[in-house]
């Protein structure tokens, strides 16, 4: 560990309630299964450890990366050079009154999707499709089945670090556009807030097991994957070029593109991520070379990566 997140470690460990654990892997908690450790993991009880997370930072100059429920985001075999931050079950609360439910950042939207459900709240069925927490899910304006969190969403809540401060920002002040947001830098979603509007129950669940189906129709479910590794770029799809130009049979060590969706890289049993990284890049660059497109990752990278030499065998 560095010098630097051993300070963090002690700040952490003197002043959070939630579990601080030193050179904690982080690629349980990630859907591709894959990364290395952090300097420091923080499962964050409450907002008194995001204050305590903040004195960490000012001391010890540290990044952060807020893992969520690890969907998108591909970690370094290297590991994360920080803190590891996870909103801890002082995040997981929900309530709905009329047409509106707040929630916490660490909510999953499965879980969202069927509160409403049982209040006959619709326009949210789509969530149910996504294994992503609220928090993460506002920060990339997740979507899925042609429709985006920025359609429902009404107000967010954010703890901004390094200064700690805490703030509430209309839909319009977050900034939303297609897989972004533009919250403030070192922007922790606490909360937010979803109006929907009054439905049947019948529609709900229909529209909900339409978008369950719709997932397991189009998307690898068997095998570890981060969802869409790229953008679509305007006026058409990050598949469509790829199955174009690269098909479906490119693989790199343990990382291969999907059968099922060309825009989904999967991880078997043997995979690395410097592997998945890999075989991201060569089909960036093959798209870019036949077509003129820029593929743009949607999936984050963490960390540093090295790519795999072509022809390479690891041992």
């Amino acid at each position: 560990m560095s010098t630097a997140g051993d300070v963090a470690a002690r700040i952490l460990t003197e002043r959070a309630h939630g579990r601080v654990e030193r050179n904690g892997s982080i690629a349980p908690l990630t859907s591709y299964r894959l990364g290395g450790p952090a300097d420091v993991m923080l499962d964050a009880a409450g907002l008194e450890d995001l204050e305590a997370l903040a004195a960490a930072i000012k001391e010890a100059g540290v990044p952060v990366l807020v893992v969520g429920r690890g969907s998108n985001m591909l970690v370094s075999d290297r590991g994360f050079n920080g803190v590891a931050l996870r909103l801890g079950a002082g995040f997981r609360w929900s309530n709905a009154s009329g047409r509106t439910i707040e929630a916490g950042g660490a909510m999953p939207l499965p879980a969202l999707a069927t509160l409403a459900m049982h209040h006959e709240l619709a326009g949210f069925e789509f969530a149910v499709a996504i294994p992503a927490s609220l928090g993460g899910a506002v920060r990339m304006n997740a979507g899925a089945h042609g429709h985006e969190l920025a359609e429902v969403l009404s107000s967010v809540d954010i703890f901004v670090l390094p200064d700690g401060t805490r703030r509430r920002l209309s839909a319009e002040e977050a900034g939303f556009s297609y897989r972004r947001s533009d919250l403030p830098t070192g922007s922790i979603v606490t909360a937010a807030s979803l109006t929907l509007r009054m439905g049947t129950t019948e529609e709900i669940v229909a529209g909900m097991n339409e978008a369950k189906e719709w997932r397991r129709r189009t998307q690898p479910l068997n095998l570890p994957n981060g969802g869409s590794v790229f953008k679509n770029p305007p006026g058409d799809h990050a598949a469509r070029l790829i199955e174009q130009v690269c098909g479906k049979q490119m693989r790199v060590g343990g990382a291969r593109i999907s059968e099922v969706h060309a825009n989904f890289i999967v991880a078997e049993d043997d995979a690395r991520a410097d592997d998945v990284y890999t075989l991201l890049r060569r089909i960036q660059r093959m798209v870019r070379e036949d077509t003129g497109v820029e593929l743009e990752p949607e999936l984050k990278l963490i960390g540093e990566f090295e790519e795999v030499p072509d022809g390479s065998h690891r041992g």
